[in-house]
């Protein structure tokens, strides 16, 4: 056998698993500004509380995301 194999980094998952909770929080902010502000600009309120209840529901989902994420990283990727 050859020593030279290296496995393989995956700098994608690295880099989720370091900033993915600061990512899941600050893309439900932008969502929930987003529909707050465009509620506000056109008149229609109903974007106010579609728009919380649907930045609650992605923070929800992203955050687990990372999580399992995190369980697949700690199992999967070597560490050296």
């Amino acid at each position: 056998m050859s020593s030279d194999f290296t496995p393989p980094t995956y700098p994608v998952v690295q880099f989720l698993v370091a900033h993915g909770k600061r990512l899941s929080y600050a893309i439900s902010l932008l969502v929930l500004l987003g529909t707050c502000g465009l509620g506000l600009a056109n008149g229609t309120l109903w974007l106010l509380p579609a728009g919380l209840v649907a930045s609650g529901l992605l923070l929800g989902l992203l955050l687990s995301y990372v999580e399992v994420l995190h369980i697949i990283a700690d199992t999967l990727i070597p560490k050296y």
